[in-house]
């Protein structure tokens, strides 16, 4: 599938993750790995990063995800989005994907967590500005958890470049968390950094954490996933993959002469 987008875009939907050229696979060989005190300490630091990220950039770093529910209706075709649903954003930020959803979709139940207090506070101060009812709560994915905050479980549920910004180590723990918010039947549509995205071949010396995973100048995290490894840690924890792909998209600027390769992983999961 390939299309053009708007804001100069070229995306093409795959199977595969690109291969990289020879000066590109030289730079990743460049990268060293960060000592392992500051490792620990970025852990330990994780959630005051995020807190320092939004209250850097509130609510205009992001914008809007109006993209969302065109996606969304394409990934689930087989399920009725203007009826009464509860949908759950994982790693809500400060809503800017919820709100739009809502827009689009006025009869959805909206919850939101996330990582950040601060994220949280932002979004739940938004929602009320705009007269929108939410369920909002902080929650960390990585530490095993049984309890809901939440009055239902989600029909639908997002991870939009959620799992990417926690330790791999803590991936298995944070799919398995999920299954408490989302109802059997429910599903999940994940996208997040795919395998030789740009982004990470671009990170310098001093970045490198681990295999495919970095650290930013802001003291936020990123992992660069492969699908297999996608859908085995949902299989895992007791879901069925229906959709999997690679989208490949190119920013192209021709006034600068500019050809950026993207790559995210994105799939939909349903609960068994």
């Amino acid at each position: 599938m390939e299309n053009e987008e708007e804001g100069g875009f070229k995306s093409v939907s795959s199977m595969t993750y690109r291969e990289l050229t020879e000066e590109e696979q030289k730079k990743l060989q460049q990268q060293d790995l960060v000592n392992e005190f500051k490792q620990n300490k970025l852990e330990a630091e994780a959630q005051k990063n995020w807190d320092r990220f939004y209250n850097r950039n509130r609510d205009n770093f992001f914008k809007d995800r109006n993209w969302s529910g065109q996606d969304l209706q394409e990934l689930c075709r087989d399920m009725d989005l203007t009826v009464p649903l509860t949908f759950l954003e994982a790693g809500c930020g400060v809503g800017n994907m919820l709100f739009p959803m809502k827009s689009a979709f006025p009869n959805l139940h909206l919850q939101g967590f996330d990582f950040s207090p601060r994220a949280v506070q932002m979004c739940s101060e938004r929602a009320k500005e705009l007269g929108v009812q939410l369920e909002s709560s902080q929650v960390d994915l990585s530490v095993p958890s049984s309890e809901s905050t939440f009055s239902r479980q989600a029909d639908l549920a997002t991870l939009i470049f959620v799992l990417s910004a926690i330790h791999p180590d803590k991936h298995a723990i944070a799919v398995q968390n999920m299954r408490k918010y989302v109802k059997t039947g429910g599903s999940i549509i994940v996208r997040d950094y795919g395998i030789h995205d740009y982004a990470m071949i671009r990170f310098g010396r001093g970045a490198k954490l681990g295999d495919r995973f970095y650290v930013r100048q802001d003291g936020t995290r990123a992992f660069y996933f492969r699908i297999e490894e996608l859908v085995e840690l949902f299989e895992a924890a007791g879901f069925k993959c229906v959709h999997k792909e690679y989208l490949h998209r190119q920013t192209i600027n021709h006034q600068k002469q500019l050809n950026v390769p993207r790559i995210f992983v994105q799939a939909r999961f349903v609960k068994s």
